[in-house]
């Protein structure tokens, strides 16, 4: 991001505390609410929970966990550390401005471009070529040409709850900005996100899915409040990267 640009990204409110259920319900509102906490054990990870703005549980939220990474960092004033969300324990660490998660790699498989795509996405440049990751309530990734303009892109979201119970995640790759250049949206209006801001979970499938021309990644995130995510891939695990700036009430990762 350049010096002065907006901010952009995706805000959460981070609570590094455990919280009463009460106490969340009234957080809830705007934005993503992620509460983190610390074990009895010095060595034990932070454990992150985070909820959507609609209310409902989020089982792997990346800004959330970038939003958690790089409080408890300054926190704890150490440059690493460990998070555990939903059994998964996932290492983080700081790397000049950018904060970073390292994922276990989510497979992805090659698939057909649904039909109803033309349904979703009518009179607009159709997808180049598809693929699933995870089971009915996972991922569906849809490739664009390279070089489209994903801002461009207006899907019916209403026709597309009809079809999936997928998250969305549309993407083409941008030689012109350079090796490695892609863009991004993210939909899951089925889950109470008709767009997403800046998706870190997102890139975590795209580092895997792009694995076979990038081992790394720059994404725009075209979405109305934008932002930038970076990726690299090695065999069996995906780091991801972003911009974390506190804001008083949460903090936004770009």
């Amino acid at each position: 991001m350049a010096q002065g640009e907006p901010l952009g990204g995706n805000p959460c409110r981070l609570v590094m505390r455990q919280a009463t259920q009460t106490e969340l319900d009234r957080l809830v509102g705007s934005m993503t609410v992620c509460q983190s906490w610390r074990g009895t054990d010095d060595a034990a990870a932070i454990s992150v929970r985070c909820v959507s703005a609609s209310g409902q549980t989020i089982h792997c939220c990346g800004h959330g966990l970038l939003a958690a990474a790089h409080a408890w960092q300054q926190h704890l004033g150490c440059e690493r550390l460990t998070l555990e969300m939903h059994g998964s324990r996932i290492l983080s660490w700081r790397r000049d401005t950018l904060t970073w998660l390292r994922f276990e790699a989510a497979e992805t498989s090659a698939c057909d471009v649904p039909s109803w795509t033309t349904r979703v996405f009518p009179n607009q440049q159709s997808p180049l070529c598809a693929a699933r990751s995870g089971g009915e309530q996972g991922y569906l990734i849809l490739q664009w040409p390279d070089g489209s303009d994903l801002f461009a892109l207006r899907p019916r979201l209403d026709r597309f709850v009809q079809e999936t119970g997928r998250a969305l995640i549309c993407t083409a790759a941008q030689p012109e900005w350079g090796p490695g250049a892609i863009q991004l949206r993210y939909h899951a209006p089925q889950y109470g996100v008709p767009e997403d801001g800046a998706t870190g979970s997102a890139m975590r499938i795209l580092g895997e899915y792009w694995s076979w021309r990038f081992d790394r990644l720059t994404a725009r995130q075209c979405s109305p409040g934008g932002g930038w995510l970076f990726a690299n891939w090695a065999a069996g695990c995906v780091d991801v990267g972003g911009r974390c700036v506190p804001l008083g009430t949460g903090a936004a990762c770009a």
